[in-house]
């Protein structure tokens, strides 16, 4: 077994045949495991005191725990053996104690947060359907069947692609848990969503938007929550967007929402133009936020609405037409009312900051144009149009199609 003065550079470069181990010179005990498929597992190896058997404890995997993060770690697990103490059997007992809800928090906060901008649905998803379940359960005890009831009984409830969702979740956080050695396998391994989601294509009447907006003021919700979802019917934007805008993403000046590249599904920043309607809406929103660049815009006791909280609003509160509605149905009624207006498909994907059809593949390296007049125009027209739909008026602004017939 190799012993080397382990550096930064050997353990990025490092490749076997077999699995090997390679001890560190500078602190004893401390071992890089590296295996032929290029997994390098930090571990420390010990004699135990009382029956002088070799333990080994796993600290992490390079380069996510860094040659140096791994001396010190060593260092004090070493120095807790000397004093007698047994950290392989602290480790044990730690999995055994652990409860479904603790891993998940422990998810939450090590994994998630860090690395997915969707982590507080995770964290709903969790603490909404899976701790009252499992949650109080031992971690180490949760079997395939324990998931599976949870998956099968939303599915068979209707909601299958929350089915799918929910086993997505579960089976990324177990499969962290094995990962970072809180458990030895996943109870998730080899489940298979429990049927297909079907897509949606749901788009909503003159009638139903007209029922919908006027049901608003007297609906029983928040006036933030009221806002967020009549600025979903003039912007086409995201729900998640337009409930996590923020002070400094707004320019009075040119009347537009500047959604940075942070934000946004594809990554890339977006200019939202703001009609009248909606420039009112943002501003009635300003008067209640902070004055810092990072204010939220829509809050609820103090905190920024989620998406979530504006579905679960529309499902308890605005379910006054006859077939269901979400609020992602309002983007696509938007889409295709725009169309009917005489829009033109790259327009309305531009309004809409998809990166599909028009400006997919060879067409958009070439095409940088951001439309954003071509955008405006398309957006004032359409809250004319929605203003008409409420109302029950005449549309003041002429169809971009009757516009061309005329010309």
């Amino acid at each position: 077994m190799p012993r080397k003065n382990l550096t930064a550079r050997f353990c990025e470069t490092v490749k076997v045949q077999t699995r090997t181990d390679f001890q560190d010179e500078i602190v004893r005990g401390l071992w890089l495991r590296v295996s032929p498929n290029g997994t390098k597992t930090w571990n420390v190896v010990y004699t135990r005191e009382s029956d002088s058997a070799k333990q080994r404890v796993k600290l992490g995997r390079f380069p996510g725990m860094t040659l140096e993060k791994a001396r010190t770690a060593a260092l004090k697990m070493v120095t807790a053996v000397a004093e007698g103490e047994d950290p392989s059997e602290e480790k044990r007992a730690r999995k055994a104690a652990l409860t479904v809800e603790q891993l998940g928090a422990l998810y939450v906060e090590k994994y998630a947060k860090r690395n997915k901008r969707t982590w507080a649905e995770d964290e709903r998803l969790l603490r909404r359907e899976v701790y009252p379940q499992i949650g109080r359960m031992k971690a180490i005890a949760v079997k395939r069947r324990d998931i599976l009831d949870i998956i099968e009984a939303k599915a068979e409830a209707g909601y299958v692609a929350q089915s799918t969702q929910i086993l997505a979740v579960v089976r990324k956080m177990f499969n962290w848990a094995v990962d970072g050695d809180y458990l030895e396998a996943s109870p998730a391994t080899g489940i298979k969503p429990r049927g297909k989601a079907v897509k949606r294509d749901r788009v909503l009447s003159d009638e139903e938007v007209r029922a919908i907006w006027n049901a608003l003021p007297e609906a029983g919700l928040a006036e933030p929550t009221r806002d967020v979802i009549r600025l979903l019917f003039l912007t086409g934007q995201r729900s998640g967007e337009v409930c996590g805008m923020r002070r400094g993403e707004i320019d009075l000046d040119r009347a537009q929402w500047i959604l940075p590249a942070n934000r946004t599904k594809n990554g890339l920043t977006h200019v939202v133009p703001l009609s009248l309607a909606a420039m009112e809406i943002v501003e009635r929103a300003l008067k209640r936020a902070g004055d810092e660049a990072e204010a939220p815009l829509f809050t609820r006791v103090g905190e920024p609405i989620e998406s979530n909280a504006i579905a679960h609003a529309v499902r308890l509160k605005l379910q006054n037409t006859k077939e269901r509605w979400t609020p992602h149905d309002i983007r696509r009624t938007v889409a295709t009312g725009m169309a009917g207006l005489g829009i033109a498909p790259h327009i309305i994907e531009a309004v809409l900051n998809h990166i599909s059809g028009f400006k997919a593949g060879v067409a958009g390296v070439y095409n940088r144009n951001t439309y954003e007049p071509e955008k405006r125009r398309a957006l004032d027209i359409w809250a004319e149009h929605l203003d008409a739909i409420v109302t029950g008026r005449a549309a003041k602004v002429v169809p971009l199609r009757a516009e061309a017939a005329n010309a």
